[in-house]
């Protein structure tokens, strides 16, 4: 799978959470070696990622920080994977490999972990939907190539924690079956609206799992674990700090992909302080009595 340069609708994004995405390619500008965070940015939405490399990124490793406007709803998102019945190992530190970041645009970034057996990468699209929309979406696009003369049994994880409104009061569902899942839908017990929602495209994961991340964070333990992992595919957790998780196997030949293609879709909604809504409600008054009065 090469680089994404021009990304359509789907057609399978949850309710009003994922949009039409039209992205415009561009020149590829590396930017390996910079001691910072990696930012998308796009129409009022931001996307701040530590990609692990030693350049000094800060926050929790890979994707840290989703803002649309209205503060981070984010904690982390990010990806381990494992070969064949060995312990889950995040994919910064695949061994002796080489990290390349490069974007093709501000909200294009394409990251790429590469040794002498696989080559690990992953494209971030963001679209935003414009500043004070308080929603954006970001495509994912994963592609893991056997490069050696071996076949290759491959196991790839995500791990996802969002804490909508930082209120530590969200639920999360995962939709599907065992082989078949289809993606997930995260709400908040605060004002209504407010949800991220990310549908599968390509291919469904085998398993899945919805935990608490606290008192203890359970999947993320377990992705630290010293096993071989198989994600339990409990599908929901209510009423807390929530995670989901899913899980793809595959065998990959000499010279082949394991290809992903994920879309998220994260709507906030605002709610105006006590002052804007006083004033909302005098502005109606007056219209309510001019209105009467050209009646009389």
């Amino acid at each position: 799978m090469k680089p994404h340069s021009q990304i359509g609708s789907t057609g399978k994004c949850v309710a009003s959470l994922c949009t039409v995405l039209v992205v415009s390619g561009a020149l590829l500008l590396s930017s390996t070696g910079i001691a910072q965070n990696y930012t998308i940015t796009s129409g009022g939405s931001s996307a701040t990622l530590n990609l692990g490399d030693g350049s000094g990124g800060t926050g929790n490793l890979g994707m840290n920080d989703w803002d649309v406007g209205t503060g981070n709803q984010l904690a982390q998102q990010w990806f381990w994977y494992a070969i064949g019945n060995a312990a889950p190992t995040s994919i910064d530190q695949l061994p002796g490999s080489v990290m390349n970041a490069s974007y093709a645009g501000p909200n294009n970034l394409t990251v790429t972990y590469l040794n002498s057996q696989l080559s690990i990468n992953v494209q971030y699209i963001l679209t935003g939907n414009g500043v004070g929309s308080g929603s954006a979406d970001i495509m994912e696009y994963i592609w893991v190539v056997n490069v050696s003369g071996s076949p290759v049994n491959f196991t790839f994880y995500q791990y996802s924690n969002f804490n909508l409104l930082g209120n530590n009061n969200n639920s999360v569902s995962i939709s599907g079956s065992p082989g078949a899942y289809m993606g997930a839908y995260q709400t908040t017990g605060g004002p209504g609206g407010t949800g991220i929602a990310e549908v599968i495209l390509s291919p469904p994961p085998t398993y899945a799992e919805a935990a608490f991340v606290s008192p203890t964070p359970q999947t993320l333990n377990e992705l630290g674990g010293a096993s071989y992992l198989t994600l339990n595919d409990n599908t929901s957790a209510n009423n807390g700090d929530v995670s989901w998780a899913f899980q793809w196997t595959d065998s990959i030949a000499p010279g082949g992909e394991l290809d992903i293609s994920k879309d998220k879709g994260l709507k906030v909604m605002t709610v105006p302080e006590p002052s804007t809504l006083v004033l909302i409600a005098l502005g109606m008054g007056a219209l309510g009595l001019t209105l009467r009065r050209k009646l009389a």
